[in-house]
């Protein structure tokens, strides 16, 4: 990490709890411009290699009037015509603010966990205490239609097809091909299911990464003139380069789309008004699932939205928003209440009920899916939207 002398100097008072208000206080804007030598990704990891002593002293009051303080600024104004939805900067990069730096010392939210009134209700029961993040795992149908479950599968060949070695490895699945199949096409189904995500490597070297509620359906080997696999949900492709066997991805009922060898994500939730697919790196030619017409060409940066009104693109989209997910990220710019929720319901494994006027409050920022869910709804709190989690995982979502 590039530091100057005065960076270094503040967060060793940080680290060993002699920094003053004022020093803080300059410490907290130095990170707030995020500039070179002192961005936040290099103050964590430097706070993770030396802040591991205890948290400083905890002052109650300032820190819930810096807080209220961040949240108040970040309020529209009302209209007397039309109430705009709020907005809330509740996490930026691992804080409701810059200020917030204690959180990396900490691991967790910028209050220590001990200090912190509870802020989720639980139901008495057998519901535990707090739900833990999403992590890898998923279940492999086979071609005969039976089923393998990833989770506690040990490392090395799981099983062979039609001339092809499936070996799971480093959490995810690789297909090799051994030896020269039948000629018959057969398929597997990747599946992930809610509060799991995984990955694959297909049998031409493509690589795919599939979030939680997603699934891949594939064959075994590339046998023909294409490469041609379905998805749904949300999955990231790095396509292996064939210029003489184009590579197709269909969203049932929603777009096709065809690549020789590129980068990009798709987001294609059932339960989403739209999809969208976000190009990295290359080329895509998408159409409408089922028609010959109308094809649209993406170039990087590009991000198209198919729904009921047709096909809409986006050029310089922001595509560390698409892809965070896969980077062990929510990114919640610009995102709202609902939205933000079914990101959660599918991650945390939930099911979320909406009780009374819950208000409409917009997100902004983004924060780490390894978070336990009781971080997450700690900050949730403060937006006027308050929880109660009940068995089963049902989450209540009140006003």
């Amino acid at each position: 990490m590039e530091q100057n002398a005065r960076l270094t100097y503040l967060l060793e008072r940080l680290a060993t709890h002699t920094a003053t208000e004022d020093e803080l206080n300059e410490l907290t804007a130095l990170v707030g411009q995020d500039g070179p030598g002192v961005s936040i990704d290099e103050v964590e990891s430097w706070l993770q290699e030396h802040g591991e002593q205890p948290l400083p002293a905890y002052n109650p009051q300032h820190w819930t009037q810096l807080a209220d303080q961040i949240l108040q600024s970040d309020k529209l104004t009302e209209n007397p015509i039309s109430r705009p939805a709020r907005k809330v900067h509740f996490q930026r990069r691992w804080g409701w603010a810059a200020a917030a730096i204690v959180l990396i010392a900490a691991g967790t939210w910028y209050l220590s966990r001990s200090h912190q009134p509870q802020p989720v209700p639980i139901v008495a029961g057998s519901t535990p205490v707090d739900v833990s993040p999403g992590k890898n795992g998923a279940i492999l149908t086979l071609a005969d239609g039976s089923e393998m479950v990833l989770d506690s599968a040990g490392n090395g060949v799981i099983t062979r097809q039609n001339g092809t070695a499936v070996v799971l490895k480093n959490n995810g699945l690789q297909y090799t091909a051994e030896g020269p199949g039948t000629g018959e096409m057969k398929y597997n189904t990747l599946t992930t299911p809610k509060g799991r995500q995984f990955a694959v490597v297909l049998p031409d070297g493509s690589k795919v990464w599939l979030n939680a509620a997603s699934s891949l359906h594939f064959p075994v080997a590339f046998n023909g003139k294409e490469r041609s696999v379905e998805v749904s949900g949300e999955a990231y492709f790095e396509v292996a380069k064939d210029a003489a066997k184009p590579f197709r991805v269909k969203v049932p009922g929603k777009i096709s789309l065809e690549v020789l060898g590129t980068v990009f994500n798709v987001n294609a939730y059932t339960n989403e008004t739209n999809s969208y697919t976000t190009l990295v790196e290359g080329a895509v030619r998408i159409s409408p699932d089922g028609k010959n017409g109308g094809a649209v060409v993406l170039k990087p940066g590009d991000q198209l939205q198919a729904g009921g009104a047709g096909m809409d693109v986006t050029r310089n989209a922001n595509v560390d928003k698409a892809v965070a997910w896969k980077n062990g990220l929510f990114n919640f710019e610009g995102v709202g209440l609902r939205e933000m929720m079914r990101q959660l319901e599918r991650w945390y494994d939930l099911e979320v009920v909406y009780e009374g006027n819950v208000p409409d409050v917009r997100f902004f920022g983004e924060m780490s899916r390894k978070l336990k869910l009781s971080d997450v709804l700690t900050g949730l709190e403060r937006s006027d939207v308050h929880f109660r989690l009940e068995e089963g995982r049902r989450l209540i979502v009140m006003p």
